[in-house]
């Protein structure tokens, strides 16, 4: 019996004893998971805080372009809307304010957010003025807005700038007119080089494209006009259009006679009223082209 009675407690005692193992196992292992998840979960807050934080940094508000805009093209309200956009870019690099007057460095195309870097501020001086041009050879790769030089080539293969870094504000390739915005000293250049290109035989004016205008610099203008030139350009006001008359009936001559080629027409017997131009000292004052016209009639009448 005593035996039976002893065994009785130590069993009692054992299942005691694994109870409490147990429960003391079991909440250390509740309060290590719940310890270590409280940790997790911690973590995952000051992650998810950092990227909200985050995100909140790199929330701008900047203009977007809802347009196709070309390079040379003032900035207008209708071509850009303002929003919230995520990026990483610093926040200065961005255009935040548009006062008017901005002009598009690159071809911006639509959905592109405007950097600062894109546009620049055109103070348009009270002394441009836009000028019609029809006596410059016109090259087929030119077009409304691209950047270019117009340079004076003569015979002997010299080629001078005449003016530098100017955007083209129109063009009419059938007709080759071309428009500019000049001020008062590059128009008195550009006078004195359509009579310069008038004196000098197969002398003409041309133009040559900047390849990436935002990043090149713009040539040195080194053309000067001759003190006779100058003189004659005082002396005789309309002889810039005198000029100008000779030097688009050559370029409207070659140009007939390439469309005439392309369509295998027969224009000799065209009268173009062109009279080949002379070269005639620079000393020498020109007053009226016209005195050339009848001197050649002449020659054709003793004929």
């Amino acid at each position: 019996m005593r035996i039976r009675k002893k065994l009785k407690r130590s069993t009692k005692q054992y299942l005691i004893v694994a109870i409490i193992c147990i429960v003391v196992i079991g909440g250390a292992a509740v309060f290590t998971s719940l310890l270590i998840t409280s940790q997790i979960k911690e973590e995952y807050e000051a992650q998810l805080n950092k990227a909200y934080q985050e995100m909140e940094r790199n929330r701008h508000r900047v203009y977007v372009a809802i347009a196709d805009i070309k390079a040379g093209d003032y900035i207008r309200k209708e071509d850009i809307e303002e929003r919230l956009v995520y990026t990483s870019q610093p926040e200065e690099t961005y255009q935040k304010v548009l006062e008017g007057g901005e002009t598009a460095l690159v071809d911006i195309s639509a959905g592109t957010q405007i950097l600062h870097s894109m546009l620049t501020k055109n103070q348009v001086s009270s002394e441009l003025r836009e000028l019609e041009f029809n006596v410059i050879n016109i090259s087929s790769n030119i077009s409304s807005n691209d950047t270019v030089d117009v340079r004076i080539s003569y015979p002997n293969g010299e080629s001078y700038v005449v003016l530098s870094k100017k955007i083209v504000r129109g063009i009419s390739p059938e007709t080759a007119v071309c428009y500019f915005w000049l001020d008062e000293e590059e128009l008195l250049r550009m006078s004195a080089a359509i009579v310069d290109a008038v004196l000098y035989s197969g002398a003409e004016l041309t133009i040559t494209k900047y390849i990436e205008p935002s990043i090149q610099e713009a040539s040195v203008v080194n053309y000067v006009p001759s003190l006779s030139i100058l003189s004659l350009l005082e002396s005789d006001p309309n002889i810039v259009e005198r000029c100008s008359q000779e030097l688009n009936k050559e370029i409207r001559k070659a140009l007939e006679n390439r469309l005439a080629e392309s369509m295998e027409l027969d224009v000799s017997e065209i009268n173009w009223d062109i009279h080949p131009n002379k070269p005639i000292p620079p000393d020498a004052p020109l007053t009226d082209l016209s005195a050339l016209n009848r001197q050649e009639e002449n020659i054709h009448a003793n004929e």
